[in-house]
């Protein structure tokens, strides 16, 4: 959101240190969604950042501590998803899924499965290499949110 845009707005009418930390948290979720690399560490830090402001239940709470209007805040959202601004690429998403994949491997007991898994998330992660990082255009931006 840019540094100044980000300055004002935490300081913009807080009350108070706690108001501040809240404002820095969903700010924080902004700029995590803003990241452009399409490595797995910041897409998956990407597309976290993107349920969490979309999805969360805690979302709403967490505005009202920052003395923001959650509604607000999700229009901003949207908007800079609209905008461009904020942009997803098919390799954030196959990162997301070889890493979903890559968990249920490890959390598999059973050796036969876990050959036909570690088989799967060879693939998938050769798929994410191999894969251009072409933008999404209105991936998200039809998200009901």
């Amino acid at each position: 959101m840019g540094i100044n845009v980000s300055r004002d707005l935490i300081e913009e009418n807080h009350v108070n240190q706690e108001q501040k930390l809240w404002r820095h948290v969903i700010l924080n979720a902004f700029e995590d969604a803003r990241l452009k690399s399409t490595d797995r560490k910041s897409s998956l830090n990407k597309l976290d950042a993107h349920e969490w402001l979309t999805s969360s239940k805690d979302f709403n709470q967490i505005c009202w501590w920052a003395g923001w209007d959650p509604d607000e805040i999700k229009i901003r959202y949207r908007k800079a998803l609209k905008n461009l601004d904020i942009t997803f690429n098919v390799k954030h998403i196959k990162w997301r899924d070889y890493y979903t994949l890559y968990n249920s491997l490890k959390d598999e007991p059973d050796k036969n499965k876990r050959r036909v898994l570690r088989k799967e998330v060879e693939d998938k992660r050769r798929d994410v290499f191999e894969c251009p990082s072409v933008i999404m255009k209105n991936f998200f931006t039809t998200v009901d949110i």
